[in-house]
């Protein structure tokens, strides 16, 4: 829309010194004849917008316009930005990138060049497949409209699921879609990387659903876990408590360790990590996770036989 083009183009001049119509065409993906115009609009509404001509000229906007910058203390601007950027840094989305710039066109001059931390989260971005699921279902979301894809569950087994989508979630290190399963008759966390083929149906929601996250509170993860208990040496404890946060020490024998834990029974990322350690750390608990460890190191050594 051109209204939220107009602010847009205000929010970013107001965080620059002068912008070329080039450049400001390139960032609203528009003409620079457009630019001309929109700057003509935003000075009629009150605005005033400067220019500089020559090699280095452009459009800039006077000193004597200022913002409101009193609603938040100047701390608050300071974790505002912070997280905000760090969305940015693992989450494509345009819209917070233009809220960004206005949080920052908000804050007051020199505050953020003394920011004391920051928040990347690249580890956010989980390859194309990812992204695009997330632009889909977050449009979807937006205008309340019939998700469906192609679901390919722990088991490996694959269907067709047509949703109600209602909350994007990144939680277990990886992103998850909560939303009205039509097929299953119930509320589904599915996990973005397990989608393919997914399409906004455009077909609007025939269910009526509560607020999202009280939703997505009632329905915590239900998967079945198990409880491990697990020898390790002592040297190994910073790398096991990272992969299992909610291990906890309940023995210590010298340089050895216990540890106890669960995981999700469905998952397979931990048994990953457990076979990663076999050299040095041994399952105690229970028999069947031994009896899988020991039937999968025969596999390997079987394999590398041949």
């Amino acid at each position: 829309m051109k209204v939220n083009r107009l602010l847009g183009i205000v929010v970013y001049l107001l965080n620059r010194d002068v912008v070329s119509a080039r450049a400001l065409a390139e960032k609203f993906e528009v003409s620079p004849r457009t630019i001309q115009r929109d700057m003509d609009s935003i000075g009629e509404a009150g605005i005033p917008v400067g220019s500089v001509q020559g090699k280095s000229g452009g459009y800039y906007i006077l000193d004597s316009y200022k913002m409101n910058r009193q609603l938040l203390q100047s701390e608050d601007y300071m974790y505002i930005v912070a997280a905000l950027k760090g969305l940015v840094s693992g989450y494509n989305s345009r819209r917070a990138e233009e809220t960004v710039e206005k949080m920052i066109s908000l804050s007051p001059a020199g505050l953020l060049s003394e920011q004391p931390f920051r928040l990347q989260l690249d580890t956010l971005r989980e390859g194309n497949g990812t992204l695009r699921s997330i632009e889909v279902i977050e449009e979807a979301i937006r205008s309340r409209t019939a998700v469906q894809f192609q679901y390919t569950d722990a088991q490996q087994s694959v269907s067709s699921r047509y949703v109600e989508p209602l909350l994007l979630s990144y939680r277990w290190y990886a992103w998850y879609l909560f939303a009205y399963c039509c097929e299953r008759k119930d509320y589904r966390l599915f996990r973005l990387s397990r989608i393919r083929e997914i399409r906004n149906t455009g077909q609007a929601f025939i269910h009526i659903h509560g607020n999202a996250e009280q939703l997505l509170a009632a329905h915590q993860d239900v998967r079945p876990c198990i409880s491990i208990k697990l020898a390790c040496p002592a040297g190994r404890r910073v790398q096991l408590e990272e992969a299992f946060p909610n291990a906890s020490v309940v023995e210590e024998r010298g340089a050895e360790l216990i540890l106890q834990f669960s995981v999700p029974e469905t998952e397979t990322g931990w048994f990953g990590i457990l076979l990663l350690n076999a050299g040095c750390c041994t399952v105690l608990e229970p028999e069947t996770l031994r009896q899988r460890l020991q039937s999968h190191a025969r596999m390997i050594v079987q394999q590398y036989e041949k």
